[in-house]
C-alpha cells in the first residue's frame, strides 16, 4: 500500500473522529431541538442544499416528499471540511444526501453512527458519475497520459474514493505511482474548478454533474476520459443516502417516507431524463439543455455487489485495511419502498 494514500486515508478518519468530539464548529446553522409534528402537518426534513443535480430534487420538485408526508428543509451548506455524515451524526441536518458506501464506512470507523438506507445514481457510460476534462489544446490524450506526464487535478475537500480515489486506483493498476505523477488541488465550491481549468490553473478536472456538461457546452475543454472507462461497472458509482441510526428508531415511517419518495425519483429521471434535467436545471439555476445528469437503476434496495465493489476500491486505495470493517455493516435494506404506479412515470402527474 501506498505509504501517502494511507496517510490520506488516515487523516480523513482523523478530521471525522475531532468533528464529532467537539462538535461542528463549521456549521453554517445552529444545532435545532427537534419538534413533534402535529397532526396534519409534513414532517420537515432537514437537508443540506442541493448543490448538484440529484434525485432529491426531483422527489422535492415533483411532490414525490409531499405524498409521503414530508418537506424538506434545505440548511444551506455546511462548514469547510464538515461532512454531512458528521452534521447528520450530531443532528444539525437529518439525511445526508451525498457520498458513497466507502465514505459511510470510514464514518462508522470513526464512531459516526449511520447507515445507508438507499441506493443514489450508479456509473453509467452515457451519464458518467465524473467526467475528467482537460483544455481543448491539452497534451493530455488518455488517463495514462497523467502517469506518464504528470499533471495537477482538481478534488473537493479532502482525499474521496471518486474524485481522488479513481485515479490513484487506475494509475496504481497500470504501474504508475500516484503520489510521484498527480497533484491534487482542493476546490471547496461545486463548479470552480471547471472554470480553474479553462484559466489554466489546472490540468484536470473530476467534474460532478452537472457541471461537467456545462464546461463542455461553454467550450473551450474537451472530455478526456469517464469513470466507467476505468471500471465498467455500474455499482462503482453507487451513491448513499441515509440516516443516523438514532433517527431511524425513533422516525422509521419517515425513513420509509423517503426511501418511497427517492425511489419513485429515480424511476422517473430514468424514464423522463430530458424532463427530469429541466427541473434540476430550474433548481440550480443553470441551462437545463447544457446540464449532464445521473443515472439510476430500477433496484428497489441497495445492491449487495454494488457495496462490495467499493470495498475493493476502498481497500485497494488504503482507506483502511482488509477485515476493519464488513459493506453489510454501513447500509440496511429494511425499508423496502412501495411498488410505483406506471402512472408516475408520465409527466405532468
Amino acid at each position: 500500500m501506498n505509504r501517502n494514500r494511507k496517510i490520506a486515508g488516515n487523516v480523513a478518519l482523523a478530521a471525522l473522529v475531532i468533528a464529532a468530539v467537539f462538535g461542528l464548529a463549521g456549521c453554517e446553522g445552529k444545532k435545532q431541538v427537534r419538534q413533534e409534528t402535529a397532526p396534519g402537518e409534513k414532517f420537515k426534513l432537514r437537508a443540506v442544499t442541493q448543490t448538484t443535480f440529484s434525485e432529491t430534487i426531483i422527489a422535492d420538485r415533483l411532490g414525490f416528499f409531499a405524498d409521503e408526508g414530508i418537506e424538506i428543509e434545505y440548511v444551506g451548506s455546511l462548514g469547510q471540511g464538515v461532512s454531512q455524515y458528521q452534521a447528520v451524526d450530531q443532528g444539525y441536518i437529518d439525511v445526508f444526501t451525498q457520498g458513497h458506501p466507502s465514505a459511510v464506512g470510514q464514518a462508522r470507523l470513526a464512531g459516526l453512527r449511520i447507515t445507508q438506507v438507499a441506493p443514489g445514481f450508479i456509473d453509467d457510460p452515457d451519464n458518467p458519475h465524473i467526467m475528467y476534462l482537460v483544455r481543448e489544446d491539452s497534451p493530455y490524450q488518455t488517463l495514462d497520459d497523467l502517469g506518464r506526464l504528470g499533471a495537477q487535478v482538481a478534488m473537493g475537500g479532502t482525499f474521496s474514493p471518486c474524485t481522488n480515489g479513481y485515479l490513484v486506483y487506475y494509475l496504481t493498476s497500470k504501474g504508475y505511482d500516484p503520489d510521484e505523477s498527480i497533484e491534487f488541488v482542493t476546490f471547496g465550491r461545486s463548479g470552480t474548478a471547471e472554470q480553474a481549468l479553462v484559466n489554466g490553473l489546472i490540468d484536470v478536472t473530476t467534474s460532478h454533474t452537472p457541471y461537467g456538461g456545462v464546461a463542455l457546452a461553454a467550450g473551450g475543454v474537451r472530455l478526456l476520459a469517464r469513470s466507467w472507462d476505468i471500471f465498467e461497472s455500474p455499482g462503482a458509482g453507487l451513491a448513499a443516502r441515509g440516516f443516523s441510526d438514532k433517527f431511524s428508531e425513533e422516525h422509521p415511517d419517515v425513513v420509509q417516507g423517503f426511501v418511497n419518495a427517492m425511489y419513485r425519483a429515480r424511476v422517473f429521471i430514468e424514464n423522463n431524463n430530458e424532463y427530469a434535467r429541466i427541473v434540476g436545471g430550474e433548481y440550480l439555476g443553470l441551462d437545463p439543455g447544457e446540464i449532464s445528469s445521473n443515472s439510476y437503476d430500477q433496484n428497489k434496495n441497495i445492491d449487495p455487489k454494488y457495496v462490495e465493489e467499493w470495498w475493493r476500491i476502498a481497500e485497494f486505495i488504503g482507506l483502511w485495511e482488509h477485515g476493519d470493517i464488513e459493506p453489510e455493516e454501513v447500509y440496511t435494506n429494511a425499508f423496502v419502498p412501495e411498488d410505483i404506479p406506471e402512472s408516475d412515470w408520465a409527466i405532468g402527474r
